[in-house]
């Protein structure tokens, strides 16, 4: 019955007012045949179409984005006819005509199946704002209220206006709830006070934590892999250590204080320690949404750690940035992000210096960035339609402070489209690094691939160049020596991601793809380098839906394999490869 409606529906807006759908059901015990017999009859047309009483609007104001659902020799429909009615009255409101009625008639000609369309409209008075009336507010300031309600004198009481100052308001942070409207009905009045109601959330929060801490020291050594600050994951294979099995005990405590609204302008500070034995770290940020009343929002953060938590290394960070960040555009899909950061890296106690080269045990990097990100996709973690783009370039001087004269691009642009019930999704990146002034790219700049979001006809990071390290599990006797692959960065980045995902009717939620990946890692920027080690990847993965997005599993196959490593990879995770 359920097939039958909705059959019955898609005919009906398509025009066919008098289809008919008959179910044949015959059971063969315990399957049975269902066939659908249509009589779609004749199609129900539009013969004219008039609008009629618009003194203020013009038509061509009302159709500047999109055509109207109905125009003479189109396919008549209730739902398109209402759809149509809709779109007037909304268009009404947005200008402050907020008692606007639109009444739409239906003729039939001696043909039942030809129809004239007529919508007539009754615009009333147009409302505009007469003074903004604040409610609710006890630290947060006026002007920070009517900036982010987007509500003025004078401005027509646009409907589409007064919704958006709510959820801008709400956006903020700093309020439990908020209103935007007129504070009196509508009746004749031509003017009408705009009353900004909101209730301030609470401004102090207070988080903390103790306990006794019982490591055993080496993170995640004994597993086969390594991560060394502003390295990638280095891969160990048999290699084993034996600090790596040393225990620690300790007292462990965090806390973090959070103070929202600052000076009444919807600025928030936190500040957050950490302390243990083998890990202390603190974290300051303060985010200003609107920076000097403007359109920019801000963010400063300086944080600082020491970690030993890895029979490896010590490492000691530290980082300060300040970032401004506004949308550049009227639907807010497009970013502009402006930022400095200071970071600086030092790596002491190294177990096995041949980890890490020599430049890369005490880094300061000192860089001016600027980031463009667009972004249209419908859902973020599983998208089905929109594109995806981002375009950042850095430049990180020594007369800054920094240890190396080098700039750094990166782009990327992803497009997604569905086609009936397959989304075909494709993603291009691009990255370019080089040093200036006769200095060099410090190994944490540069360029890494493979694993299951880039290429995955390689395992993780092992794209692209790679230099031999001896790991011994003594240091002192060299035949406990093992060689490790250690990847080394490259300078240029290419990779070119295409895939079809499709529905499986096996069980709900589960879904297949077919996919291919392209290109490599490059030590310098060549084109002559790009050609000959270009790779090619082709594999299939499924997908399972799940609230927090899909959990995948894909088998890649390289077309190109490299001595030592394996044709065949796999690998499972959650959420899409791009």
């Amino acid at each position: 019955t359920a097939s039958v409606n909705n059959i019955v529906a898609l005919y009906r807006d398509a025009g066919y007012e008098d289809v008919k759908v008959e179910p044949r059901v015959v059971d063969h015990e315990p399957k049975v045949d269902i066939n659908f017999e249509i009589t779609e009859g004749a199609r129900t047309v539009v013969q004219t179409w008039q609008l009629e009483g618009n003194e203020h609007i013009p038509l061509k104001k009302i159709t500047h984005d999109q055509e109207f659902r109905l125009y003479p020799g189109s396919p008549f429909s209730t739902r398109r006819l209402a759809d149509d009615r809709n779109r007037i009255a909304a268009e009404y409101l947005d200008r402050g005509y907020l008692n606007v009625d639109v009444k739409s008639t239906v003729t039939r000609q001696a043909d039942p199946h030809k129809v004239d369309v007529l919508f007539a409209v009754t615009e009333h008075q147009q409302v505009r704002i007469s003074k903004v009336l604040l409610m609710g507010q006890r630290h947060t300031r006026r002007a920070l209220i009517e900036t982010a309600a987007s509500v003025s004198s004078e401005a027509a009481m646009s409907e589409s206006t007064l919704l958006q100052g709510e959820s801008q308001l709400y956006d903020t942070g700093i309020f439990d709830w908020s209103s935007v409207g007129p504070r009196r009905p509508i009746n004749i009045q031509t003017e009408e006070e705009a009353l900004v109601k909101v209730h301030e959330a609470k401004r102090n929060t207070l988080t903390y934590g103790f306990g006794i801490e019982i490591a055993r020291r080496g993170g995640n050594v004994p597993t086969g892999t390594v991560a060394v600050p502003g390295l990638p994951t280095i891969g160990l294979g048999n290699a084993k250590i034996a600090p790596s099995e040393s225990t620690f005990t300790s007292p462990r405590g965090t806390i973090e204080y959070t103070r929202r609204n600052i000076r009444g302008l919807g600025e928030t500070g936190a500040i957050s320690l950490l302390g243990a034995r083998l890990d202390q770290r603190a974290l300051l940020t303060y985010t200003d949404p609107h920076f000097r009343r403007s359109a920019w929002g801000s963010l400063f953060s300086l944080s600082a750690e020491r970690s030993s938590e890895n029979p490896l290394f010590t490492a000691r960070l530290g980082d300060a940035s300040l970032q401004f960040e506004r949308p550049i555009d009227h639907n807010k899909t497009t970013t502009l992000q402006i930022r400095y950061d200071f970071n600086k890296t030092v790596l002491t106690n190294l177990l096995v210096p041949q980890l890490v080269l020599s430049r890369d045990t005490n880094v300061r990097l000192s860089t001016l960035s600027s980031t463009i990100i667009h972004d249209t996709r419908d859902r973020p973690l599983d998208a089905h339609r929109g594109v995806y783009g981002t375009l950042d370039l850095r430049i990180t001087p020594t007369g800054l402070g920094s240890s190396a004269n080098f700039a750094r691009l990166l782009g990327q642009y992803a497009y997604y489209r569905p086609i009936r019930h397959i989304v075909w999704a494709n993603s291009a990146r691009l990255g370019l690094a080089a040093p200036f002034a006769g200095s060099f790219v410090p190994t944490s700049q540069l360029f890494f691939s493979g694993g299951g979001t880039t290429l995955r006809g390689f395992s993780i990071n092992a794209a692209g160049p790679q230099r031999i390290v001896p790991f011994c599990t003594n240091p002192n006797t060299p035949s406990t020596c093992t060689n490790i692959t250690v990847p080394v960065g490259g300078q240029q980045l290419v990779i070119l991601n295409s895939e079809l995902r499709f529905p499986l009717a096996v069980i709900e939620n589960l879904g297949g793809v077919v996919f291919y990946d392209g290109g490599n890692v490059y030590s310098h920027v060549n084109f002559r380098q790009f050609v000959n080690d270009y790779s090619n990847t082709v594999g299939i993965g499924l997908r399972y839906n799940t609230p927090v997005g899909p959990v995948r599993i894909d088998v890649g196959r390289n077309l190109n394999p490299v001595p030592g490593l394996k044709r065949t990879q796999f690998f499972i995770t959650l959420g899409q490869a791009f």
